[in-house]
């Protein structure tokens, strides 16, 4: 009777050993999606997945509503970094925003500069490379803003300080 609850206690132990030391995936967006990459997608055996998600930030060229099937085409220009994501030099990274996703994702203008996440996709019936349905797209963050120095907000203050005081002439 003993043997068989040490046994079991020792799967047991195994069991959730194994459960806790299960790879943990940081995906690189909290606007990456978990699931189906190509659900809702047109004609998915036209795209290969090359990425689940990946992070892309350029200048949007041209924006085109899709008559047949709904979706957005976002041309998007990456800044340098993200280049490697092009099919070939020159083209555009073209960023697909599905009927059922523009609820979620903002279409955007024209010559904005943005910051997308979405599986990256092979379109090999067109030639490009894709970032499809994409979890969100916002304005790219620049540079963050260096920290006002003590010196300049302190020259401000004193300045507002030494106006002199509006005074009314006596008549």
């Amino acid at each position: 009777m003993r043997r068989p609850a040490i046994v079991l206690f020792l799967f047991l132990a195994c069991c959730t050993a194994a459960c806790s030391l299960r790879r943990q995936v940081t995906l690189p967006s909290p606007y990456c999606r978990r699931g189906n990459p190509l659900a809702g997608v047109y004609h998915p055996q036209r795209l290969n997945v090359k990425s689940g998600c990946r992070v892309a930030v350029g200048i949007v060229d041209k924006v085109k509503f899709e008559a047949f099937d709904g979706d957005v085409h976002v041309d998007l220009r990456p800044d340098p970094p993200y280049e490697h994501l092009l099919a070939h030099a020159g083209q555009s990274l073209v960023v697909e925003i599905i009927p059922q996703d523009r609820s979620r994702v903002a279409v955007p203008a024209e010559g904005a500069r943005i910051e997308v996440a979405g599986p990256w996709v092979e379109d090999s019936k067109h030639g490009w490379n894709e970032i499809t349905r994409p979890g969100g797209s916002a304005p790219a963050r620049s540079s963050p803003r260096a920290p006002r120095s003590s010196a300049a907000s302190s020259s401000c203050s004193k300045a507002s300080k030494g106006r002199p005081k509006k005074t009314t002439a006596e008549p």
